[in-house]
């Protein structure tokens, strides 16, 4: 849950903080009466200072998400809608490139680190086991669209070949290189604000708002990739198309 370093930013450190933890509460994570980390170790998470979490935590107090109790600590009050994901099935052979001609990806870093708990977790992975973590840039007429930070586990990324990850998206170069069809994607679509690693990465200003979406990739019900894409608003839509299911017609006497 670091912040990015920080730069010559148009937005508030504690705006950014406030928007973290704001999430947290709205997404359920942080439930109602829960009691957060105190402010030396979320200003320690965070990598910024105490002052700055108590600013954050005030607009949080004024918004009535959070309430503060005296030598007790900061209790989440929030009791209102929370965040939910609208679910939707689409066929994977409807889930093509966007905008295919013209688009090409740039390779950031190819690295294998070690997995987060939640990572090794999901994947599936033995104590010893790494994740190859792999940053691309999606260029659309050498513009950049979007920022992509992509995780498998080593021992299938041993297999791929790198020489496709300039051209064609990632799950395709696994197909081909696996020699397998993924069978289901899982899509988290949201709105967030660039901080200022993305907004490097895009050249934009920090803070413009971005499209989030976060995809797991499932081969017979095995998770073998997570993608998290941050797409530049202003040249990037979301279209999905829905095929409703023919029924027979009813007929009445």
């Amino acid at each position: 849950m670091r912040l990015a370093k920080r730069t010559a930013s148009p937005v508030p450190l504690y705006f950014k903080v406030m928007m973290q933890i704001r999430d947290k509460v709205l997404s359920g994570t942080w439930g109602y009466g829960y009691r957060i980390p105190g402010e030396i170790e979320l200003a320690r998470q965070l990598g910024v200072s105490v002052i700055t979490i108590r600013q954050a935590l005030a607009h949080l107090c004024q918004e009535r998400l959070l309430t503060r109790e005296w030598r007790k600590g900061t209790f989440v009050s929030w009791r209102g809608p929370l965040k939910k994901s609208v679910q939707l099935e689409v066929e994977t052979e409807d889930l093509a490139p966007v905008d295919a001609e013209g688009t090409s990806f740039k390779v950031l870093n190819l690295e294998n680190v070690e997995p987060t708990g939640e990572l090794s977790r999901d994947f599936g992975l033995s104590a010893s086991e790494k994740v190859r973590k792999i940053e691309r840039i999606r260029l659309a007429h050498r513009r950049p669209l979007a920022y992509v930070i992509s995780y498998l586990p080593s021992r299938i990324a041993a297999r791929l070949q790198i020489k496709g990850m300039k051209t064609i998206p990632l799950s395709t170069v696994i197909e081909r290189s696996l020699g397998i069809r993924i069978s289901n994607v899982k899509h988290v679509v949201e709105a967030k604000l660039s901080d200022d690693e993305v907004s490097a990465h895009l050249d934009i200003p920090p803070g413009s708002p971005v499209l989030y979406v976060e995809r797991d990739h499932f081969y017979k019900k095995r998770l073998i990739m997570r993608t998290a894409g941050f797409y530049r608003s202003d040249l990037f839509r979301y279209e999905l198309k829905l095929k409703l299911k023919k029924v027979g017609a009813v007929v009445s006497a």
